[in-house]
């Protein structure tokens, strides 16, 4: 055996592999963080940062205010959101006459309510007339009697309803000594309930507001009104409100003359 064969190993499975030199290889970076908060530098110790939950609105019902059709059962709400204290209001402390709850409800009666009871007064009159006719031709026809008598009564329902509703509720404010608190920032009413204030926006399709003589009335749904008679406000904060709700309603807030 020559000397070259003497320093071989015997088994070739244990003869070390050649490491080809070069520089030694880099280590890999670790892989970004996939987290949505990827990018924030946060230390070991370190609380994530807790969010305010955002203010949701609520449905809350106004301790004040008209009713617009007290004969509905339901008990008129609002959609407001709630406000800090650093939410600065122009503050408005009144109470409501008979005369001022009635020229109010008559207004929004006849924009709201009158048309469409004028329509219903014509359909029921004509169905009226044609049982008449045919009671006429057959005096015999019980049922056309009563589908006059039916006719009629809802005709009278549907004036006499709202009628007594004007009369109860300016009955009411006559005999109330209740006086009241409202409030008005360019976002719109500041309403106060027992947790805190809550905001109904200028920019809810049903709010409107219009300028009588002796009032300002603001429509703040199709259920709830709200009477500011101008006798409780001191002329400044009457151009004030004035300004408040040309600049939040625009073209729905109007002036019109009482009748």
């Amino acid at each position: 055996m020559s000397e070259l064969e003497k320093d071989l190993p015997e088994n070739p499975a244990e003869t070390p592999e050649a490491v080809p030199e070069g520089p030694e290889p880099e280590e890999t970076a670790p892989a970004p963080d996939s987290s949505p908060e990827q990018g924030a530098v946060r230390l070991p110790d370190e609380e994530p940062p807790e969010e305010k939950p955002a203010e949701k609105e609520k449905k809350i019902v106004p301790g004040q205010g008209v009713n617009a059709d007290k004969y509905d059962v339901s008990e008129p709400w609002l959609d407001g959101k709630r406000v800090d204290d650093s939410v600065e209001g122009l503050g408005i402390d009144y109470d409501l006459k008979g005369e001022e709850v009635e020229t109010a409800l008559k207004y929004f009666q006849k924009k709201t309510i009158y048309r469409k009871n004028a329509i219903f007064t014509v359909i029921l009159a004509v169905i009226a007339a044609l049982y008449g006719q045919a009671i006429f031709k057959n005096p015999d026809y019980a049922m056309g009697y009563f589908m006059i008598v039916l006719a009629l009564a809802v005709i009278f329902m549907l004036w006499f309803l709202p009628a007594r509703h004007i009369k109860s509720a300016a009955n009411a404010a006559d005999i109330s000594e209740d006086s009241f608190h409202l409030e008005f920032c360019p976002g719109g009413l500041l309403l106060p309930q027992e947790d805190g204030r809550y905001l109904v926006g200028f920019d809810r399709p049903a709010m409107r507001a219009v300028e009588f003589p002796s009032l300002f009335l603001i429509v703040a749904s199709k259920e709830k009104l709200f009477v500011l008679p101008k006798r409780c406000i001191p002329e400044e904060n009457q151009e004030a409100l004035r300004e408040l709700l040309r600049e939040g309603l625009g073209a729905r807030f109007e002036k019109a003359e009482e009748k």
